[in-house]
Protein backbone atom coordinates (compact mmCIF):
# COMPACT_ATOMS: atom_id res chain seq x y z
CA UNK A 1 0.00 0.00 0.00
CA UNK A 2 2.77 2.29 0.88
CA UNK A 3 4.49 1.43 -2.38
CA UNK A 4 1.36 2.26 -4.42
CA UNK A 5 1.05 5.67 -2.75
CA UNK A 6 4.67 6.42 -3.46
CA UNK A 7 4.31 5.56 -7.17
CA UNK A 8 1.16 7.68 -7.49
CA UNK A 9 2.87 10.69 -5.91
CA UNK A 10 5.81 10.28 -8.20
CA UNK A 11 3.54 10.10 -11.26
CA UNK A 12 1.67 13.23 -10.24
CA UNK A 13 4.94 15.13 -9.82
CA UNK A 14 6.17 13.94 -13.20
CA UNK A 15 2.95 15.12 -14.84
CA UNK A 16 3.32 18.58 -13.32
CA UNK A 17 6.84 18.81 -14.72
CA UNK A 18 5.65 17.89 -18.17
CA UNK A 19 2.85 20.44 -18.04
CA UNK A 20 5.34 23.15 -17.01
CA UNK A 21 7.64 22.45 -19.99
CA UNK A 22 4.73 22.42 -22.41
CA UNK A 23 3.56 25.75 -21.06
CA UNK A 24 7.00 27.27 -21.59
CA UNK A 25 7.15 26.05 -25.21
CA UNK A 26 3.64 27.25 -26.00
CA UNK A 27 4.41 30.66 -24.52
CA UNK A 28 7.44 30.95 -26.75
CA UNK A 29 5.34 30.05 -29.79
CA UNK A 30 2.70 32.58 -28.88
CA UNK A 31 5.31 35.35 -28.60
CA UNK A 32 6.79 34.62 -32.07
CA UNK A 33 3.64 33.81 -33.97
CA UNK A 34 1.19 36.28 -35.44
CA UNK A 35 -2.14 36.26 -33.74
CA UNK A 36 -5.26 36.58 -35.82
CA UNK A 37 -8.55 37.84 -34.52
CA UNK A 38 -10.20 35.34 -32.26
CA UNK A 39 -12.90 33.11 -33.60
CA UNK A 40 -15.30 31.59 -31.17
CA UNK A 41 -13.22 32.73 -28.20
CA UNK A 42 -9.99 31.13 -29.46
CA UNK A 43 -6.86 32.65 -31.15
CA UNK A 44 -5.70 31.13 -34.49
CA UNK A 45 -2.01 30.84 -35.42
CA UNK A 46 -1.07 30.23 -39.03
CA UNK A 47 1.45 27.43 -39.36
CA UNK A 48 5.01 28.48 -40.14
CA UNK A 49 8.56 27.69 -39.21
CA UNK A 50 10.26 29.90 -36.64
CA UNK A 51 14.00 29.87 -36.27
CA UNK A 52 15.79 31.08 -33.14
CA UNK A 53 19.52 31.69 -32.95
CA UNK A 54 21.31 30.83 -29.71
CA UNK A 55 24.69 31.88 -28.43
CA UNK A 56 25.97 28.33 -28.61
CA UNK A 57 27.44 26.82 -31.76
CA UNK A 58 24.14 25.07 -32.49
CA UNK A 59 20.64 26.33 -33.06
CA UNK A 60 17.22 24.87 -32.38
CA UNK A 61 14.37 25.11 -34.84
CA UNK A 62 10.84 24.72 -33.61
CA UNK A 63 8.50 23.27 -36.20
CA UNK A 64 4.81 23.57 -35.80
CA UNK A 65 2.36 21.39 -37.61
CA UNK A 66 1.15 23.40 -40.58
CA UNK A 67 -2.50 22.88 -39.73
CA UNK A 68 -4.33 25.57 -37.81
CA UNK A 69 -4.02 25.01 -34.04
CA UNK A 70 -6.67 25.96 -31.48
CA UNK A 71 -5.14 27.09 -28.22
CA UNK A 72 -7.28 26.22 -25.19
CA UNK A 73 -6.97 27.05 -21.56
CA UNK A 74 -5.87 23.50 -20.92
CA UNK A 75 -2.29 23.38 -22.22
CA UNK A 76 -2.22 19.67 -21.93
CA UNK A 77 -4.34 19.42 -25.07
CA UNK A 78 -1.84 21.47 -27.21
CA UNK A 79 -0.66 19.89 -30.45
CA UNK A 80 2.52 17.89 -30.51
CA UNK A 81 5.63 20.01 -30.81
CA UNK A 82 8.91 18.61 -32.09
CA UNK A 83 12.26 20.22 -31.29
CA UNK A 84 14.95 19.32 -33.81
CA UNK A 85 18.59 20.21 -33.41
CA UNK A 86 20.39 21.07 -36.71
CA UNK A 87 23.98 21.81 -37.43
CA UNK A 88 24.40 25.53 -37.69
CA UNK A 89 24.93 26.78 -41.23
CA UNK A 90 26.43 30.11 -42.12
CA UNK A 91 24.43 31.74 -44.87
CA UNK A 92 25.92 34.70 -46.75
CA UNK A 93 23.48 36.87 -48.57
CA UNK A 94 25.02 38.80 -51.46
CA UNK A 95 24.15 42.48 -51.54
CA UNK A 96 21.67 43.41 -54.22
CA UNK A 97 23.38 44.55 -57.44
CA UNK A 98 22.65 47.98 -58.73
CA UNK A 99 21.08 47.97 -62.14
CA UNK A 100 23.14 49.73 -64.78
CA UNK A 101 21.48 52.53 -66.62
CA UNK A 102 20.47 51.34 -70.06
CA UNK A 103 22.42 52.96 -72.91
CA UNK A 104 20.50 54.79 -75.62
CA UNK A 105 20.82 53.14 -78.97
CA UNK A 106 19.49 54.33 -82.31
CA UNK A 107 16.70 52.30 -83.82
CA UNK A 108 17.76 49.48 -86.08
CA UNK A 109 17.81 50.20 -89.78
CA UNK A 110 15.66 47.64 -91.44
CA UNK A 111 16.63 47.08 -95.07
CA UNK A 112 13.91 45.32 -96.98
CA UNK A 113 15.03 42.12 -98.55
CA UNK A 114 15.40 42.20 -102.31
CA UNK A 115 14.30 39.24 -104.28
CA UNK A 116 17.06 37.46 -106.21
CA UNK A 117 15.48 38.33 -109.53
CA UNK A 118 15.19 42.02 -108.63
CA UNK A 119 18.76 42.08 -107.36
CA UNK A 120 20.01 40.54 -110.59
CA UNK A 121 18.10 43.10 -112.65
CA UNK A 122 19.51 45.91 -110.53
CA UNK A 123 23.05 44.59 -111.01
CA UNK A 124 22.57 44.35 -114.76
CA UNK A 125 21.20 47.88 -114.93
CA UNK A 126 24.16 49.26 -112.99
CA UNK A 127 26.62 47.35 -115.17
CA UNK A 128 24.94 48.64 -118.32
CA UNK A 129 25.07 52.21 -117.04
CA UNK A 130 28.77 51.89 -116.17
CA UNK A 131 29.50 50.41 -119.60
CA UNK A 132 27.62 53.21 -121.35
CA UNK A 133 29.52 55.83 -119.35
CA UNK A 134 32.82 54.16 -120.15
CA UNK A 135 32.00 53.96 -123.85
CA UNK A 136 31.01 57.61 -123.80
CA UNK A 137 34.39 58.55 -122.37
CA UNK A 138 36.21 56.35 -124.92
CA UNK A 139 34.39 57.76 -127.94
CA UNK A 140 34.79 61.18 -129.49
CA UNK A 141 32.92 62.87 -132.29
CA UNK A 142 33.78 66.29 -133.68
CA UNK A 143 31.94 68.33 -136.27
CA UNK A 144 34.04 71.25 -137.49
CA UNK A 145 34.19 73.67 -140.37
CA UNK A 146 34.56 71.45 -143.42
CA UNK A 147 35.75 68.38 -141.48
CA UNK A 148 34.32 65.65 -139.25
CA UNK A 149 36.00 63.20 -136.84
CA UNK A 150 34.90 60.02 -135.07
CA UNK A 151 37.22 58.13 -132.74
CA UNK A 152 36.81 55.01 -130.62
CA UNK A 153 39.19 53.31 -128.23
CA UNK A 154 40.21 49.68 -128.77
CA UNK A 155 41.12 47.05 -126.19
CA UNK A 156 44.31 48.74 -125.06
CA UNK A 157 44.64 50.30 -121.64
CA UNK A 158 44.70 53.83 -123.08
CA UNK A 159 43.58 55.55 -126.26
CA UNK A 160 46.70 56.09 -128.40
CA UNK A 161 45.15 57.81 -131.43
CA UNK A 162 45.01 61.54 -131.94
CA UNK A 163 44.24 64.19 -134.55
CA UNK A 164 44.99 67.82 -135.33
CA UNK A 165 43.33 70.52 -137.43
CA UNK A 166 44.34 74.09 -138.36
CA UNK A 167 41.76 76.01 -140.38
CA UNK A 168 42.13 79.61 -139.30
CA UNK A 169 43.49 82.29 -141.60
CA UNK A 170 47.27 82.25 -141.94
CA UNK A 171 49.00 85.30 -143.42
CA UNK A 172 45.69 86.41 -144.94
CA UNK A 173 45.01 83.12 -146.77
CA UNK A 174 41.59 81.79 -145.86
CA UNK A 175 42.08 78.65 -148.01
CA UNK A 176 45.13 77.35 -146.18
CA UNK A 177 44.28 74.42 -143.90
CA UNK A 178 46.01 71.48 -142.20
CA UNK A 179 44.50 68.10 -141.18
CA UNK A 180 46.22 65.19 -139.46
CA UNK A 181 45.49 61.79 -137.90
CA UNK A 182 48.05 60.15 -135.60
CA UNK A 183 48.45 56.62 -134.25
CA UNK A 184 50.74 56.18 -131.26
CA UNK A 185 52.44 53.07 -129.94
CA UNK A 186 54.21 52.46 -126.65
CA UNK A 187 52.09 55.04 -124.81
CA UNK A 188 50.63 58.47 -125.46
CA UNK A 189 53.79 60.56 -125.09
CA UNK A 190 54.72 60.63 -128.77
CA UNK A 191 51.21 61.02 -130.16
CA UNK A 192 50.41 63.89 -127.79
CA UNK A 193 53.64 65.68 -128.71
CA UNK A 194 53.10 65.22 -132.45
CA UNK A 195 49.46 66.34 -132.30
CA UNK A 196 50.55 69.50 -130.53
CA UNK A 197 53.61 70.42 -132.66
CA UNK A 198 53.45 68.91 -136.15
CA UNK A 199 50.63 71.01 -137.60
CA UNK A 200 52.18 74.31 -136.58
CA UNK A 201 55.61 73.22 -137.85
CA UNK A 202 54.24 72.15 -141.22
CA UNK A 203 52.14 75.27 -141.75
CA UNK A 204 54.96 77.61 -140.75
CA UNK A 205 57.50 75.88 -142.97
CA UNK A 206 55.18 75.67 -145.99
CA UNK A 207 54.11 79.28 -145.73
CA UNK A 208 57.71 80.40 -145.50
CA UNK A 209 58.66 78.51 -148.64
CA UNK A 210 55.63 79.78 -150.51
CA UNK A 211 56.40 83.44 -149.73
CA UNK A 212 60.04 83.11 -150.74
CA UNK A 213 59.19 81.58 -154.13
CA UNK A 214 56.18 83.64 -155.24
CA UNK A 215 57.85 84.56 -158.53
CA UNK A 216 58.86 80.98 -159.31
CA UNK A 217 56.85 78.67 -161.57
CA UNK A 218 54.22 76.57 -159.84
CA UNK A 219 56.12 73.24 -160.07
CA UNK A 220 59.12 74.83 -158.40
CA UNK A 221 56.97 76.19 -155.58
CA UNK A 222 55.40 72.77 -155.14
CA UNK A 223 58.80 71.15 -154.77
CA UNK A 224 59.85 73.69 -152.18
CA UNK A 225 56.63 73.22 -150.18
CA UNK A 226 57.08 69.44 -150.22
CA UNK A 227 60.64 69.87 -148.99
CA UNK A 228 59.41 72.17 -146.24
CA UNK A 229 56.90 69.53 -145.10
CA UNK A 230 59.67 66.90 -144.92
CA UNK A 231 61.81 69.29 -142.91
CA UNK A 232 58.92 69.98 -140.52
CA UNK A 233 58.44 66.23 -139.93
CA UNK A 234 62.13 65.72 -139.17
CA UNK A 235 62.24 68.77 -136.91
CA UNK A 236 59.23 67.52 -134.93
CA UNK A 237 60.90 64.13 -134.50
CA UNK A 238 64.11 65.71 -133.26
CA UNK A 239 62.20 67.88 -130.80
CA UNK A 240 60.48 64.84 -129.35
CA UNK A 241 63.62 62.72 -129.08
CA UNK A 242 65.49 65.59 -127.39
CA UNK A 243 63.12 65.36 -124.43
CA UNK A 244 64.45 63.49 -121.44
CA UNK A 245 62.91 60.05 -121.11
CA UNK A 246 61.13 60.21 -124.49
CA UNK A 247 59.52 56.84 -125.14
CA UNK A 248 57.27 55.26 -127.75
CA UNK A 249 56.47 56.47 -131.22
CA UNK A 250 53.67 57.61 -133.51
CA UNK A 251 52.57 57.19 -137.12
CA UNK A 252 50.91 60.01 -139.04
CA UNK A 253 48.99 60.97 -142.16
CA UNK A 254 48.53 64.68 -142.86
CA UNK A 255 47.01 66.88 -145.54
CA UNK A 256 47.93 70.49 -146.26
CA UNK A 257 45.78 72.56 -148.61
CA UNK A 258 47.42 75.72 -149.89
CA UNK A 259 46.71 77.74 -153.05
CA UNK A 260 44.53 74.98 -154.48
CA UNK A 261 47.16 72.27 -154.03
CA UNK A 262 46.73 69.27 -151.73
CA UNK A 263 49.95 68.03 -150.10
CA UNK A 264 49.63 64.69 -148.35
CA UNK A 265 52.42 63.21 -146.21
CA UNK A 266 52.64 60.08 -144.10
CA UNK A 267 54.74 57.96 -141.75
CA UNK A 268 53.83 54.36 -140.92
CA UNK A 269 50.42 52.84 -141.60
CA UNK A 270 48.04 55.81 -141.25
CA UNK A 271 46.47 56.39 -144.65
CA UNK A 272 44.78 59.11 -146.74
CA UNK A 273 42.30 58.20 -149.52
CA UNK A 274 40.59 60.70 -151.84
CA UNK A 275 37.23 60.26 -153.53
CA UNK A 276 37.37 61.48 -157.14
CA UNK A 277 34.13 61.03 -159.09
CA UNK A 278 33.24 58.29 -156.60
CA UNK A 279 36.44 56.30 -157.12
CA UNK A 280 38.94 55.76 -154.30
CA UNK A 281 42.47 57.05 -154.88
CA UNK A 282 45.12 56.26 -152.28
CA UNK A 283 47.37 59.27 -151.75
CA UNK A 284 49.73 57.46 -149.34
CA UNK A 285 51.48 54.11 -149.20
CA UNK A 286 51.84 52.30 -145.86
CA UNK A 287 55.37 52.06 -144.48
CA UNK A 288 55.58 48.46 -143.36
CA UNK A 289 58.35 45.89 -143.41
CA UNK A 290 56.38 43.97 -146.01
CA UNK A 291 57.32 46.56 -148.65
CA UNK A 292 60.29 45.42 -150.68
CA UNK A 293 61.85 48.89 -150.93
CA UNK A 294 61.55 49.44 -147.18
CA UNK A 295 62.98 46.05 -146.39
CA UNK A 296 65.92 46.76 -148.71
CA UNK A 297 66.53 50.14 -147.10
CA UNK A 298 66.62 48.63 -143.60
CA UNK A 299 68.90 45.75 -144.54
CA UNK A 300 71.29 48.09 -146.34
CA UNK A 301 71.53 50.08 -143.09
CA UNK A 302 72.65 47.03 -141.11
CA UNK A 303 69.24 46.02 -139.77
CA UNK A 304 67.02 43.06 -140.49
CA UNK A 305 63.36 42.29 -141.05
CA UNK A 306 61.64 39.07 -139.95
CA UNK A 307 58.22 37.56 -140.51
CA UNK A 308 56.53 35.98 -137.52
CA UNK A 309 54.17 33.02 -137.37
CA UNK A 310 51.21 35.41 -137.69
CA UNK A 311 52.48 36.70 -141.03
CA UNK A 312 53.44 40.17 -139.74
CA UNK A 313 56.80 41.55 -140.82
CA UNK A 314 58.75 43.39 -138.12
CA UNK A 315 61.89 45.50 -137.91
CA UNK A 316 64.45 43.89 -135.59
CA UNK A 317 61.70 41.46 -134.46
CA UNK A 318 60.00 44.45 -132.83
CA UNK A 319 58.12 47.11 -134.81
CA UNK A 320 55.69 46.47 -137.66
CA UNK A 321 56.15 49.91 -139.25
CA UNK A 322 59.37 51.13 -140.86
CA UNK A 323 58.84 54.88 -140.48
CA UNK A 324 57.53 56.76 -137.44
CA UNK A 325 58.12 59.60 -135.04
CA UNK A 326 60.10 58.62 -131.95
CA UNK A 327 61.24 55.02 -131.38
CA UNK A 328 64.71 56.24 -130.44
CA UNK A 329 66.14 52.75 -129.99
CA UNK A 330 65.31 51.91 -133.60
CA UNK A 331 65.91 55.33 -135.14
CA UNK A 332 68.79 54.03 -137.28
CA UNK A 333 66.21 52.09 -139.31
CA UNK A 334 62.80 53.52 -138.34
CA UNK A 335 63.18 57.00 -139.81
CA UNK A 336 60.87 60.03 -139.57
CA UNK A 337 61.25 61.23 -143.17
CA UNK A 338 57.80 61.18 -144.79
CA UNK A 339 56.74 60.51 -148.32
CA UNK A 340 54.96 63.57 -149.73
CA UNK A 341 52.58 63.74 -152.70
CA UNK A 342 50.98 66.75 -154.40
CA UNK A 343 47.54 66.80 -156.06
CA UNK A 344 45.99 69.75 -157.82
CA UNK A 345 42.38 70.04 -156.69
CA UNK A 346 39.92 70.11 -159.57
CA UNK A 347 36.33 69.23 -160.40
CA UNK A 348 35.50 65.75 -159.23
CA UNK A 349 37.66 65.95 -156.09
CA UNK A 350 34.94 65.31 -153.50
CA UNK A 351 36.34 64.42 -150.09
CA UNK A 352 39.33 63.00 -148.30
CA UNK A 353 39.32 60.14 -145.77
CA UNK A 354 42.26 60.13 -143.32
CA UNK A 355 42.32 57.30 -140.77
CA UNK A 356 44.50 55.16 -138.53
CA UNK A 357 45.20 51.52 -139.33
CA UNK A 358 42.38 50.45 -137.02
CA UNK A 359 40.09 51.25 -139.96
CA UNK A 360 42.28 50.20 -142.89
CA UNK A 361 43.01 46.74 -141.47
CA UNK A 362 39.32 45.87 -141.90
CA UNK A 363 37.94 48.28 -144.53
CA UNK A 364 39.27 48.74 -148.07
CA UNK A 365 39.82 52.10 -149.71
CA UNK A 366 36.80 51.83 -151.98
CA UNK A 367 34.55 50.58 -149.16
CA UNK A 368 35.49 53.62 -147.14
CA UNK A 369 34.66 55.99 -150.00
CA UNK A 370 31.37 54.25 -150.72
CA UNK A 371 30.33 54.32 -147.05
CA UNK A 372 31.00 58.06 -146.75
CA UNK A 373 29.13 58.81 -149.97
CA UNK A 374 26.13 56.72 -148.89
CA UNK A 375 25.98 58.29 -145.43
CA UNK A 376 26.51 61.87 -146.57
CA UNK A 377 24.46 62.16 -149.74
CA UNK A 378 24.70 65.76 -150.84
CA UNK A 379 25.90 66.96 -147.45
CA UNK A 380 28.66 65.54 -145.26
CA UNK A 381 28.22 64.97 -141.53
CA UNK A 382 29.82 63.11 -138.64
CA UNK A 383 27.52 60.17 -139.42
CA UNK A 384 29.83 59.15 -142.25
CA UNK A 385 32.78 58.87 -139.85
CA UNK A 386 30.70 56.97 -137.33
CA UNK A 387 29.58 54.53 -140.02
CA UNK A 388 33.17 53.67 -140.89
CA UNK A 389 34.11 53.17 -137.25
CA UNK A 390 31.15 50.85 -136.73
CA UNK A 391 31.99 48.92 -139.89
CA UNK A 392 35.56 48.23 -138.74
CA UNK A 393 34.40 47.27 -135.26
CA UNK A 394 31.81 44.82 -136.58
CA UNK A 395 34.48 43.18 -138.68
CA UNK A 396 36.60 42.53 -135.63
CA UNK A 397 38.96 45.49 -135.37
CA UNK A 398 40.33 45.58 -131.82
CA UNK A 399 42.66 48.51 -132.41
CA UNK A 400 42.02 52.19 -131.76
CA UNK A 401 40.08 53.70 -134.67
CA UNK A 402 40.13 57.35 -135.73
CA UNK A 403 38.46 58.52 -138.95
CA UNK A 404 38.48 62.04 -140.38
CA UNK A 405 36.52 63.16 -143.44
CA UNK A 406 37.52 66.44 -145.13
CA UNK A 407 35.30 68.23 -147.65
CA UNK A 408 37.49 69.14 -150.65
CA UNK A 409 34.85 70.94 -152.69
CA UNK A 410 35.16 74.03 -150.53
CA UNK A 411 38.72 74.51 -151.84
CA UNK A 412 37.91 74.29 -155.54
CA UNK A 413 37.36 78.02 -155.95
CA UNK A 414 41.03 78.72 -155.34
Amino acid sequence: MLLFCTVQCFAAAFARVLRSKAAVVMASMLCCSPVLPATGGHAVVVGHVSTQTFSSSRRKAVHVHPAAVAVKDDLSSSPAVTVVEEAERTTTVAPAKKKKAARWRPPRLVVPAVADADEALLGEAMAAAAKAEKEKEEEAEVEGEGFWVASRRGVRHAMEDGYGVITHKIAGHSQLAFYGVYDGHGGRAAVDFVADRLGNNVVAAAEKQRRSHDASPSPAVADHVAAAIRAAYLATDSEFLSQQGARGGACAATALVIDGDLYVANLGDCRAVMSRHGAATALTSDHTAARDDERTRIESSGGYVSCGSNGVWRVQDCLAVTRAFGDGGLKRWVVAEPEVSRTRLAAGCEFLVIASDGLWNKVSNQEAVDAVAAASGSKHSVDSCRRLVDMARRRGSRDDITVMVVDLKRFLSC
